[in-house]
């Protein structure tokens, strides 16, 4: 039953660092696309 609950914590950890990694890129590819688009319309 440990072990299982080791492989969930684990599992949440990957996760967790996943998102955090996917969040990154997301925001940074929005601000260039933002930068990109207020340059055109100006």
């Amino acid at each position: 039953m440990a072990n299982f609950q080791l492989q969930v914590k684990e599992k949440t950890k990957d996760l967790k660092v996943f998102f955090k990694k996917s969040v990154k890129i997301v925001s940074e590819s929005c601000k260039k696309g933002w930068y990109n688009f207020k340059h055109i319309k100006g």
